[in-house]
C-alpha cells in the first residue's frame, strides 16, 4: 500500500472530514494549557515514510477534561514508607502453627452455627461478627492454657493474635499485613526468602513469613480452599495451582522448583481511569484524549507490551471510557480487569477460564470457549485479557465481524515484534502468515505499546500505530501516529496523518486529529506545569 502526503486545507475542506473539522476548533481538554516548546524534544522526528501533514497554527480553546476516578485517591499508588514492613514476619507473638490451630477452632465454631441453622452459608456481616466473637473466646481459652508455662501476652499482642486469626479466616493470613501496605505490587516467595516490589522503590528482600515447606503449602491450600478453588489443592500430584485472595490479588504457586514458589500480584488502581494514568505520567492529556475518543469511535485496539508493563492497567482505564449505553463482556484466564464493578459506566459481564478438575482435562473452559459463549450474550464489545494461542483467531474474527470497539492485550517485548507476535499466536490456530496478515489488517485498527519507564514502578505509553491496509509484500501497513520522544521515551505525535476514514471517526467521537500536528511534542510540559500549580 502506498501512502500519499496529505493535501492542504483547501483540499481537506472538500471532504466530509474537512467539513466536519471546519465546524470545530482545535480544542484540548480544560486543564491543559497551550503547549510550550520543550528543549529536550526540539530535535525533529526521524524522516516520515507515510502521509506527512503540515502543522495547523490554529489557536487552542479549552474544553472538557478526561475524567479522573473519584475513588482512586492521590496516594493510592504513591511511594510508601516500607521501612517497617521488612520486620513484619517476625512480629507475631506466637508461632504460625498456633494461629492456624486457632483458625481451625473458629472455623469449627462457625460450622456448628451453620448446622444448627441448617444453612450452608451465613450472611457475610453475620459471619464476620460471629468469627470475631469466637476468635476472642478461643484466644482467651488458649491464653489461659498458654500462661501456665509461659509469660502472659500483652493486650497489644493478644490484639495482634486476634487480627491474625481473622486474617487467616477471611483474608490472606500471614501475608495480609504486607498486602495492606500502600504501594505493594508483587510478592514473590522462594523457600525461606521473600521479595517485595513497591511502587517507586527498589525490590525489597526479607524473610518469608512461613517457617518451612509444609507451612507454606498449608497456607497455599487454605487460601485456595477459601477462594472457591479447593478442588485444585497443591500437591505432588497437582504441582501447580492458581487462585485469588479475598482482595482479588492473583496467586500462582508450585512445587516444581527446588523450593515451594509463590508469586502474588496485587492489583493496584482498580478504579483508575485515563485521568489517573495522566496523573501518573503514563500518558499526557493529548494522548489520553486521543485514546478516549478511539474507544468511543468503536476502534478495535490491541495493547502490547512486555511482562508487567502496564497492559492490563491501560486496558482497564480505556474500558471505563465505554459509554453507559453499551454492554461489555470481559474474558480472562484470571480476573484482573474488574470492569464489572460500580466504577464502570457500561454494563459488564466478567468471564473467567476454568482449569480442568482431572487428569483428562474434564471441566476445562478455555478462552476460545469463552469467546463463543460471549457472542451469545448480546455483547456490544469484547475484551480479552491476553491472547496467547488459538483464541487469537476467534478474537480477531469477532473484532472484524460483529464486535467493533473490542480490545485485547498481547505480550511483545519490543515494538518491532508486535505483528510477528500476533502472527505467531494465529499460527497456533493453523493459519498461514498470509492469512494472518489479512485477518490482522481487517480486524485491528490501532495498536498501542506500553512499557516500563526508567523509574521503579513507572509505566509509559511509547507508541501508537494505525493498521491501514497491506504493504506490497502482504504485511499489514503500520502508520506510526505516536512515537517515543528523545530522553524518556514517552509518546508524542509524529508527522504522519491518520487515514481519512479513521480520522473522520475519531473526529465524530470528539477528538480533532489536527491536534496531533499542532502539538508535535505532546502536552507533557503543560500537563506538568498544571500539576505543579495545582500542588
Amino acid at each position: 500500500m502506498t501512502n500519499t502526503p496529505a493535501g492542504g486545507g483547501q483540499d481537506a475542506a472538500r471532504t466530509q472530514l474537512g467539513r466536519l473539522l471546519s465546524q470545530r476548533s482545535t480544542h484540548l481538554p480544560e486543564h491543559v494549557a497551550p503547549a510550550t516548546p520543550d528543549p529536550r524534544t526540539a530535535q525533529a522526528h526521524p524522516a516520515p515514510t507515510a502521509r506527512p501533514v503540515a502543522p495547523a497554527p490554529a489557536p487552542v480553546v479549552p474544553v472538557a477534561p478526561v475524567t479522573t476516578s473519584s475513588s482512586a485517591g492521590a496516594g493510592a499508588m504513591g511511594v510508601s514508607d516500607f521501612a517497617g514492613t521488612a520486620s513484619l514476619p517476625g512480629t507475631l507473638p506466637v508461632s504460625p502453627e498456633e494461629i492456624q490451630k486457632l483458625r481451625v477452632r473458629v472455623a469449627e465454631d462457625l460450622r456448628a452455627v451453620r448446622e444448627r441453622q441448617q444453612a450452608q452459608t451465613l450472611e457475610a456481616e453475620e459471619e464476620r461478627e460471629l468469627a470475631e466473637l469466637f476468635a476472642r473466646r478461643q484466644i482467651a481459652a488458649w491464653h489461659a492454657e498458654f500462661t501456665q508455662k509461659n509469660p502472659p501476652l500483652s493486650k497489644e499482642q493478644r490484639s495482634i493474635l486476634h487480627e491474625e486469626v481473622l486474617n487467616l479466616t477471611f483474608r490472606a493470613g500471614a501475608l495480609q499485613r504486607l498486602l495492606d501496605q500502600p504501594g505493594v505490587q508483587n510478592i514473590d516467595i522462594d523457600g525461606d526468602v521473600m521479595y517485595v516490589d513497591v511502587v517507586g522503590q527498589q525490590r525489597q528482600k526479607m524473610a518469608s513469613p512461613f517457617a518451612g515447606r509444609e507451612q507454606t503449602i498449608a497456607w497455599i491450600n487454605t487460601m485456595a480452599a477459601q477462594s472457591g478453588h479447593g478442588e485444585r489443592q497443591l500437591s505432588y500430584a497437582s504441582p501447580y495451582v492458581e487462585f485469588r485472595l479475598p482482595d482479588d490479588s492473583r496467586v500462582a504457586a508450585n512445587v516444581l522448583t527446588r523450593n515451594v514458589s509463590v508469586s502474588i500480584r496485587k492489583h493496584g488502581g482498580r478504579a483508575w481511569t485515563l485521568g489517573n494514568l495522566l496523573q501518573e505520567g503514563t500518558v499526557d492529556q493529548l494522548l489520553a484524549s486521543f485514546l478516549s475518543a478511539a474507544v468511543r469511535a468503536h476502534m478495535n485496539i490491541v495493547i502490547c507490551g512486555g511482562m508487567a508493563a502496564g497492559k492490563t492497567t491501560l486496558m482497564r482505564a480505556m474500558g471505563r471510557e465505554i459509554p453507559a449505553s453499551e454492554r461489555l463482556i470481559t474474558l480472562e484466564s484470571s480476573l484482573e480487569l474488574f470492569l464489572d464493578d460500580a466504577e464502570t459506566p457500561c454494563h459488564t459481564l466478567a468471564f473467567e477460564t476454568r482449569q480442568s478438575n482431572g487428569e483428562d482435562g474434564a471441566g476445562a473452559i478455555t478462552l476460545s470457549d469463552l469467546i463463543e459463549i460471549a457472542l451469545r450474550y448480546n455483547a456490544d464489545r469484547i475484551m480479552v485479557g491476553e491472547v496467547r494461542g488459538r483464541e487469537s483467531m476467534a478474537m480477531l474474527e469477532a473484532m472484524s465481524a460483529s464486535q467493533p470497539g473490542s480490545m485485547c492485550t498481547l505480550h511483545a517485548d519490543y515494538p518491532k515484534d508486535v505483528i510477528t507476535r500476533l502472527v505467531l499466536r494465529l499460527s497456533m490456530a493453523d493459519l498461514s502468515a498470509e492469512t494472518s496478515y489479512r485477518l490482522i489488517e481487517g480486524a485491528v485498527h490501532l495498536m498501542v505499546f506500553v512499557k516500563k519507564g526508567a523509574k521503579p514502578g513507572e509505566k509509559i505509553v511509547s507508541h501508537v500505530w494505525e493498521v491501514d491496509g497491506l504493504n506490497e509484500d502482504g504485511t499489514p501497513s503500520m502508520t506510526q501516529l505516536f512515537a517515543p520522544r528523545p530522553g524518556d521515551g514517552r509518546a508524542v505525535p509524529t508527522a504522519f496523518q491518520m487515514s481519512p476514514e479513521r480520522a473522520e471517526q475519531i473526529a465524530e467521537a470528539g477528538f480533532n486529529p489536527l491536534l496531533l500536528a499542532q502539538y508535535p511534542h505532546g502536552t507533557w510540559e503543560s500537563d506538568q506545569s498544571s500539576e505543579r500549580r495545582a500542588s
